[in-house]
């Protein structure tokens, strides 16, 4: 199960752009998401990868990467920082090893720190609250740690902070469609496409398709979601701005098939099977949008991920996860 339920937040009331200036920005986004791309670093042969390793430690694979992904999720939602900030860290971490491979120990320590970069890129006035950042390794790395892989980092990608996410294109997107639906489902429309966007970020299937790809799948998937049957009027829309669809179809279904393994999924009680054939052909299913408490995030541990919740002190149970 993907531990990840819906986190909706009030959208900031401002006026929409003009749709023709909103092209000009998807245009803008789709021209630089060239720049973000990844390649399929797990299935590259050593000699294609420059070293990065620590003593000891296994090797990386997409269990740990969904790991890691959760956890990083679990510490934006504790100090209440907007999750835009884990798809920019995961895309920093998946970039970084596409030019380098690693062990899971340090793996860890560039989860942390590209954590702590997008976090100062995106949400700067939050970089206080995470002034203890490198406590949640729980003393397996030091701030100087921190530092001297943030330096790496921004060497490795060239100093290229600043992806388009597939959450920043959903919103647009959808901005841009300007789907004729009453206020209220409207607000949770882009909280589902927003959910979806975040789903994608946890699976590796997703490392290596364009933001834009994704974030029309994830609105498609919405509104099949509410169950409104919009797919032509969607892209005959969005047909002008030339996303790449080839990827479309599988895309949604994979991420109808994460959003069946979520945690919020499980919360549903009305849900019903999908149908997961390559033509998107999938049974809608009624989203609620649920809130809940935010936990306490768990700290990235030794080397056999061990991981312990030690924030709360209300909440002091002792958490395994093994990768």
């Amino acid at each position: 199960m993907i531990k990840l339920k819906m986190n909706p937040s009030k959208r900031a009331l401002i006026a929409k752009p003009e749709t023709d200036m909103l092209a000009e920005c998807l245009m803008t986004m789709l021209s630089q998401e060239t720049s973000y791309s990844c390649v399929d670093y797990l299935s590259m042969t050593p000699w294609q990868n420059n070293s990065l390793k620590r003593r000891g430690g296994g090797s990386v694979d997409e269990y740990c990467r969904e790991q890691i992904c959760e956890w990083t999720y679990r510490v934006a939602d504790y100090f209440r920082i907007d999750r835009e900030v884990v798809a920019v860290s995961l895309n920093y971490l998946d970039r970084l090893l596409c030019s380098c491979s690693c062990d899971r120990s340090m793996y860890k320590l560039a989860a942390t720190t590209t954590l702590h970069m997008a976090v100062k890129v995106v949400h700067p006035q939050k970089m206080g609250d995470l002034g203890i950042l490198s406590d949640l390794s729980r003393g397996e790395f030091e701030m100087r740690d921190v530092a001297d892989m943030e330096l790496r980092i921004l060497n490795g990608l060239k100093w290229k902070l600043h992806p388009p996410t597939a959450a920043a294109f959903a919103v647009y997107l959808l901005d841009f469609i300007d789907v004729n639906l009453p206020s209220t489902e409207i607000e949770d429309l882009y909280v589902n496409a927003s959910f979806f966007a975040e789903l994608s970020v946890c699976d590796y299937f997703f490392v290596t398709l364009r933001s834009s790809t994704i974030a029309l799948a994830c609105v498609l998937n919405a509104l099949e979601g509410m169950m409104h049957d919009t797919n032509f009027m969607v892209l005959h829309k969005v047909r002008r701005l030339h996303i790449l669809t080839q990827d479309l179809c599988a895309a949604r279904n994979r991420l109808w098939e994460l959003y069946e393994r979520s945690e919020e999924c499980a919360l549903q009680n009305d849900s019903r099977p999908f149908k997961t054939a390559s033509t998107v052909q999938t049974t809608a299913i009624q989203m609620d949008n649920m809130s809940s408490p935010v936990s306490s995030p768990i700290s990235v541990a030794s080397e056999r991920c061990q991981v312990s919740d030690h924030w709360d002190s209300g909440h002091n149970e002792l958490l395994e996860e093994r990768w």
